[in-house]
């Protein structure tokens, strides 16, 4: 493998490592409705706000999504309306592993 192409393939596994974690795809599914902040994030997940803001830095950190302060509140949001579509790409890959092996599923 080219050294181009693994540097390519390590960003991506990085990428998809931050997102091997149920509480971080439920906030990238909050984040598709729009901007949150830590406190009502947590609300919503049902989690504390540490473990919270821990999940957000690992996304952050992974380049999926960003914050801006407004006073003493930060709010996160996507960085891109793309990321989504990774969410639903494995969906189609559920939906199609669960047509094919369904007589396992009843």
């Amino acid at each position: 493998m080219a050294n181009k192409d693994r540097a390519k393939n390590e960003l991506r596994a990085n990428i998809l490592k931050a997102l091997a974690n149920l509480t971080r795809v439920c906030i990238i599914e909050n984040l598709k409705d729009g901007p949150y902040n830590v406190a009502d994030l947590s609300k919503e997940l049902g989690e504390s706000s540490s473990i919270t803001s821990r999940h957000l830095h690992v996304l952050k950190r992974a380049g999926l999504i960003e914050d801006k302060k407004n006073g003493t509140t930060v709010t996160y949001s996507l960085t891109s309306d793309g990321i989504p579509d990774i969410l639903d790409s494995v969906d189609e890959v559920i939906k199609m592993n669960y047509e094919k092996y369904k007589v396992h599923f009843q």
